[in-house]
């Protein structure tokens, strides 16, 4: 990653995070629960694609012993003028560099752009306000959050008995899959409203969109297990 940290230097590029997919393996949340010991893995870190103005990094964490998957992630970035917090490419060095590098011998799990996740009239409304200790190294909130804000909506939506079939807390059923879209960014105290509703043909998905003012920041689906886990997860991810 070192090619990484000088083109931010030398070239003014950070790399924002615009889009993630993950899924989860059922041993998973068995393997990573608070019943079990402390677990060692293996992970794996591929270029899965890159365009002059994008660049997806695949992961795969594994099992030390026997090759067995836990979970596969893949992330999109694109590059980003720190100076004007608009789009640019990359430099041309690092982009033959890294087309090199990609990964063909597994197709990438991003292969598409998610659909606008519109919020229905009938979707649960939940609002929460963003801290100064959510924000990351590029000045703005932590991807990471948007997580948390969504599974505490899910939380606060399944306890008020608003989804069918998870009628209790929904942290007890382990999410298998996640589609992330980051589409613009936020500062710390700020009132964001947070939006969730449910698939009205597949119980199992759950959808999400969060607003600043009127605009649409991030959105995205999770693909819920319909049973229950017995397992203490350290999380719902």
């Amino acid at each position: 990653m070192s090619a990484t940290r000088d083109m931010e230097r030398d070239n003014d590029i950070h790399l924002f995070l615009v889009s993630e997919k993950c899924v989860m393996s059922p041993k998973f949340h068995t393997k990573f629960s608070l019943a079990g010991k402390l677990q060692r893995y293996h992970v794996t870190y591929t270029f899965s694609s890159v365009t002059p103005g994008s660049v997806g990094n695949r992961r795969v964490f594994s099992d030390i012993e026997n090759g067995d998957w836990y979970l596969k992630s893949e992330i999109k970035l694109v590059p980003v003028n720190w100076k004007t917090r608009r789009p640019t490419k990359f430099p041309k060095t690092f982009y033959e560099n890294t087309c090199k590098l990609i990964d063909n011998e597994h197709m990438p799990m991003i292969t598409r752009r998610q659909e606008a996740l519109i919020p229905p009239d009938i979707s649960f409304k939940t609002s929460v306000q963003t801290r100064y200790s959510d924000m990351d190294f590029n000045l703005h909130v932590s991807y990471a959050e948007y997580y948390r804000f969504s599974c505490d909506a899910a939380a606060e939506a399944s306890l008020s008995g608003y989804y069918r079939h998870f009628n209790s807390d929904i942290v007890n059923y382990p999410i298998l899959q996640t589609e992330a879209t980051f589409l613009g960014e936020c500062g710390p105290e700020e009132l964001l409203l947070v939006y969730t509703w449910q698939d009205e043909k597949d119980l199992e998905k759950i959808y999400f969109a969060i607003y600043l003012k009127d605009v649409r920041i991030f959105q995205a689906c999770f693909i819920y297990d319909n049973k229950k886990s017995h397992d203490h997860v350290m999380s719902s991810l």
